[in-house]
């Protein structure tokens, strides 16, 4: 299975590691164990109510979320399920921007093609062939199950050690991630192994600009002192 390129605002290729479908099947059945406990629960409850009208009622309401489970996790999980968390995967665009609530919908309505009505062949079938870790529902909606592992990984390059005494100089680095901090990681270490080349000072300004929008920071300090301490910060105020 091939690895997803993704190009990020900065011009900065990122590669991430598609799910494979042993993954994929084993969060989906944590999932399907999730909700056949909350099933079980609601039950319960239900027997122990005296008017049927409002057990109706009350059934009815509990088992909304078993119908929305993948949609409602996925867009207010950051595009995991319970069960992809357990198993550290993760709905991303193929574009590397975070997918909105219409690429949620979309997976969700293609599941009933992918998984319910074929007992999820076309799933595992369009997985294995496609290469990027897409189901029909993913192709459609331009996303992909992302392997997390990778992440953890992408985190360790980030990591930047600071002095015991260090003093955060921009605090606003806090609205950063850590896909943003290792984009600008990349970007000065591109810029570093050669300050001369137009293309890796276009893009250092060019990030300089995206950190300084986005944080809302302001400063003296050149492009590259800049980005340098916003690394720091970043890892003062997370990691240390």
């Amino acid at each position: 299975m091939q690895n997803l390129q993704i190009e990020t605002a900065q011009n900065v290729i990122i590669e991430q590691e598609p799910a494979n479908v042993g993954e994929r099947i084993a969060a989906f059945i944590i999932d399907i164990f999730i909700i056949l406990g909350y099933v079980f629960t609601v039950s319960l409850i239900a027997d122990t109510l005296d008017a049927e009208s409002a057990g109706s009622a009350i059934i009815f309401i509990f088992f909304i979320p078993v119908f929305f489970y993948s949609l409602l996790c996925e867009t207010f999980m950051n595009g995991q399920s319970f069960g992809k968390k357990a198993l550290k995967i993760k709905v991303v665009k193929i574009d590397g921007s975070q997918p909105s609530f219409g690429n949620y919908l979309i997976r969700w309505l293609f599941r009933l093609i992918d998984i319910q009505m074929f007992y999820g062949l076309p799933a595992v079938i369009t997985i294995a062939a496609n290469g990027k870790g897409q189901r029909i529902g993913d192709i459609v909606a331009k996303t992909s199950v992302i392997n997390l592992k990778r992440s953890r990984e992408t985190e360790e390059t980030i990591y930047e050690e600071t002095e015991e005494n260090y003093t955060v100089m921009y605090p606003e680095a806090e609205y950063l991630t850590d896909t943003d901090v290792n984009t600008v990681k990349d970007v000065l270490n591109h810029y570093k192994r050669d300050p001369s080349n137009a293309i890796a000072v276009s893009m250092l300004k060019q990030t300089f600009d995206a950190v300084k929008k986005k944080t809302g920071a302001e400063t003296s300090q050149t492009p590259a002192e800049f980005l340098k301490t916003i690394i720091k910060d970043y890892n003062r105020i997370y990691r240390q």
